[in-house]
């Protein structure tokens, strides 16, 4: 008996647990959003390493599961920096990563429609990006991640 293992990929699953779908809304409401910059899967910050942003990423303690109560520690990932008042991304209204397709999972995936009143910490999608960085699933990328951050910094320094 032949069986056919489909796996599913960090979006889909992120998808799946949060029943978000990518939008592209540009909207005054989606644009505020950019004042924090979007999480990304350990997948879409090494594309972002491999597309020459190093310089634009930071290592962090993702600290607020602690505030939503989904979990106990921080998690450390490396992340887009905050700069001035907006995601060091966004530009002129919009994210410069947007039209290269490298925008992060969670500005993906993000809408004006989630409000406090219709928030579920569990389907939050910040929560469900942010949990990649603790999948064992994902411990090669996220030690390629580090290598190639760590090489990079290097050679700029």
């Amino acid at each position: 008996m032949c069986s056919l293992l489909i796996r599913e990929t960090q979006l889909q699953r992120i998808i799946r647990k949060t029943g978000r779908k990518p939008c592209e809304c540009k909207c005054s409401l989606c644009k505020m959003q950019c004042h924090t910059p979007c999480l990304g899967t350990p997948q879409d910050i090494e594309r972002l390493i491999d597309a020459g942003y190093t310089d634009k990423l930071a290592p962090t303690l993702w600290g607020v599961g602690m505030i939503m109560g989904v979990i106990d520690i921080p998690i450390p990932m490396i992340q887009a920096i905050a700069y001035k008042e907006y995601c060091i991304f966004y530009h002129n209204g919009l994210c410069e990563l947007h039209e290269k397709g490298l925008k992060p999972t969670e500005g993906r995936l993000s809408h004006h429609s989630t409000r406090i009143d219709n928030f579920k910490a569990s389907k939050s999608v910040s929560w469900n990006v942010a949990k990649e960085w603790l999948s064992e699933e994902n411990a090669d990328t996220i030690e390629r991640i580090a290598d190639k951050f760590s090489r990079n910094l290097k050679t700029t320094e």
